[in-house]
This record gives structure tokens, sequence and C-alpha cells, in this order.
């Protein structure tokens, strides 16, 4: 390779890496100050899921005479759920066992009973998530009375 060409492979292969290295530090090569890191924080995040709506409401009263079947209580969330994740964050209080059904993004629980009790809790924690893996920014709970007739 004669010296004039060995100089510019030379010369090339630097200003190559310096370019690479520069765009590797977050710098534009353009000198425009541009700040990769920025342009990284303004991507879109996936918000955490919510609560839209629950059935009874918190606060509600529920009616129900002994020996009818137990009322459901149905969640919704503002957008698709892992529905395991959401089953096993899914409590009462007093604890009921039952059955879990799905309908688009809400999850109703169906109790095999109801307790003797006057006032049942509901709480769905954080460790419900959406379909990408985003759980619930904070437990939530709600609870309600019931209203037994006779």
């Amino acid at each position: 390779m004669s010296t004039g060409r060995r100089f510019l492979f030379v010369f090339v292969s630097f200003g190559l890496g310096f370019l690479l290295s520069a765009g590797a530090m977050g710098t534009s090569p353009e000198g425009a100050g541009g700040d990769r890191d920025a342009s990284i924080a303004e991507l879109p995040m996936d918000e955490p899921p919510t609560v839209v709506s629950t059935d009874p409401k918190d606060g509600d009263g529920v009616r129900y005479f002994l020996y009818q079947f137990p009322r459901p209580i149905s969640v919704t969330f503002s957008k698709e759920m892992d529905r395991d994740s959401v089953e096993r964050a899914f409590s009462t209080s007093p604890a009921l066992e039952g059955t879990f059904s799905w309908s688009e993004n809400t999850v109703t629980f169906t109790p095999s009973s109801y307790p003797l009790t006057y006032e049942m809790t509901v709480t769905v924690g954080t460790g419900a998530r959406d379909a990408s893996g985003v759980p619930l920014s904070e437990p939530v709970s709600f609870s309600y009375r019931l209203i037994i007739m006779q």
C-alpha cells in the first residue's frame, strides 16, 4: 500500500471511529447539542392500568335474601389485563371462595356464598398487570354494605 493510500485509510478510519464514539456518548455529530437521552425520555411510556368502575360501587348497599344466589362482584379496567395476575391479586374481606369469569376488560367474581356479615371490602393489589406486564400503580379497594332481607 502506498504512503498516500495508507494516510487516507488511517484518516478515514480515525474519522469514522470518532463519529461512532461521539454517537455512543450521546452527542450529536452535527454539533447541534442534541442529546440522545432526552430523545429517549420523550418516548411514550406505557401508562399503568386503572380501575374505571366496580359493581357494586364503593359505599353501595346491596340487598339480598339469604336464599338467593350470591351477587357477583365486577371490576372493569382501562385496558386489557393479564387475567391470571388479576385473579391472584383479587381478594375480599372477609375472604370468599368463588369463580372468575371475563368479558373484555371486566373480571367478574361470583362468590360461592356470602358470609353473614354487614360489610365487604374488595381489593385488587398491584400484582394485577395489564397484557404488556405493566402493574397497577397502587392497590384499589372498595367496600359495600350487605343488607340481608328477610
